[in-house]
């Protein structure tokens, strides 16, 4: 009687991998650096799509220089010659 059918979410999920993935590496580092026992134990353990590691690097305030190494990681990278 009806078809219902999903649609195809495959880029969607590896988007969300990668997107968790990236946070989530930037937030372990920056909390073994700083001896985060606790935060790296809660980054390791729950996934919730980057927002636990953004948070911490927000709240310690390293988010903006993050951001930044992110950035000149890229355009010089990318830079034309």
């Amino acid at each position: 009687m009806f078809n219902w059918q999903m649609p195809n979410l495959g880029a969607f999920v590896f988007i969300l991998v990668i997107w968790e993935a990236f946070w989530k590496g930037i937030g372990l580092w920056k909390s073994a650096k700083r001896g985060d026992l606790i935060w790296f134990i809660a980054m390791f353990v729950i996934n919730l799509f980057g927002i636990i590691p953004i948070f911490y690097l927000w709240r310690t305030k390293q988010l903006e220089p993050a951001l930044r190494d992110i950035q000149n990681f890229f355009t010089s990278k990318f830079k034309k010659k």
